[in-house]
């Protein structure tokens, strides 16, 4: 079993606890706020570095349709009276209703509790939600049991007690943000967009199901996937020679082309299970077909060992392994290896 919704009342209130104690502990106060909404404005306690950087403020909504603790996260701008949210990660207290975008997760292996989102943005304008928001930020759902109803998936934003949480938050703020002025700027409203859209849904019905059994040493890796894509961009980027461009797409994680032609791809794996790899060979290999012959090939692991007889087969494709690691500690942070 791969993570198990938190559902009990005082569970719920304890991770809700670690969530506020991780973020207050790195955060300076910056008094009492006014904070915007489509729907009004309330004033609360926001938390912040300072200008630029990620806002928090913690408080409860137990008159709303569906009663819940009310999370809510943005680009602190101290020249503002108001300050507007970026996102919502709200968490229902009486009931455990999905219509509330915001859940807690458990490692039952571990006994750690992650804080998840799914991926439902708002913000009132056209071209704002669920499905957009997935298909173009390419987020990694994890599905997460609740028993007799079902899975339920989420976006993993990361551990309630970890210190590396502001963090974590901050990276996904920025996500959604750049999502919203994407947005504004009529990215979505393309044709191209409405193909990764189509690609997106056709992916999503491809491996319903298949997203089970990570072992308890990988849980965390997840919602760093993106971090160690940018650390190898930022690394190729280095690099790069005349004429070459470092891109990626929905379904590749990172390219380079060389004027027109395809002459670099690399798949990014969080997992070390023997499925993970076998498609992280396989989008290698499907993609691949799309530029020249000699395009070079690399699957990006965490450390450890890979399941037996699978580097001896990664190396006959022609396919280089690259690893990375999370450092140790409370506050971790992605490294290639």
């Amino acid at each position: 079993m791969l993570l198990i919704a938190v559902e009990e009342a005082r569970d719920k209130r304890a991770a809700q606890q670690a969530v506020e104690q991780s973020v207050k502990a790195r955060l300076k106060s910056r008094g009492r706020r006014n904070i915007g909404f489509p729907s009004g404005n309330r004033d609360e306690v926001i938390f912040s570095r300072g200008s630029g950087q990620l806002w928090c403020a913690f408080g409860s909504a137990e008159d709303a349709a569906v009663p819940r603790t009310w999370n809510a996260f943005g680009v602190y701008d101290a020249n503002r009276r108001t300050q507007m949210i970026t996102v919502e990660i709200n968490i229902p207290t009486t009931s455990n209703s999905a219509s509330v975008a915001g859940f807690f997760a458990r490692d039952p292996a571990t006994g750690a509790v992650y804080l998840m989102h799914d991926g439902g943005v708002g913000g009132g304008k056209r071209g704002v939600g669920r499905a957009a928001f997935l298909a173009w930020s390419n987020s990694e759902l994890l599905e997460v049991e609740r028993g007799k109803r079902g899975p339920r998936e989420g976006v993993m934003i990361g551990r309630v007690d970890s210190r590396d949480l502001t963090s974590r938050l901050w990276r996904y703020v920025q996500l959604v943000r750049a999502f919203k002025d994407a947005v504004d700027e009529g990215v979505l409203d393309t044709a191209a967009m409405r193909r990764q859209l189509e690609e997106w849904e056709e992916y999503r019905r491809e491996n319903s199901g298949r997203r089970k059994g990570r072992r308890k040493s990988e849980i965390d890796y997840v919602s760093y996937h993106g971090d160690i894509v940018d650390l190898l961009k930022i690394e190729r980027e280095r690099a790069l020679a005349k004429g070459e461009r470092v891109l990626n797409s929905r379904l590749i994680d990172l390219f380079v082309r060389s004027g027109s032609v395809m002459t670099e791809l690399y798949e990014v794996k969080t997992s070390l299970s023997r499925q993970s790899i076998y498609t992280g060979i396989g989008q290698l290999l499907a993609h691949s077909a799309r530029g020249s012959s000699g395009v070079r090939k690399t699957l990006v692991l965490p450390e450890g060992d890979l399941p037996k007889g699978l580097e001896r087969s990664v190396a006959s494709l022609e396919i280089e392994l690259r690893r990375f690691r999370l450092s140790p500690g409370s506050s971790p942070k992605p490294e290639l290896i």
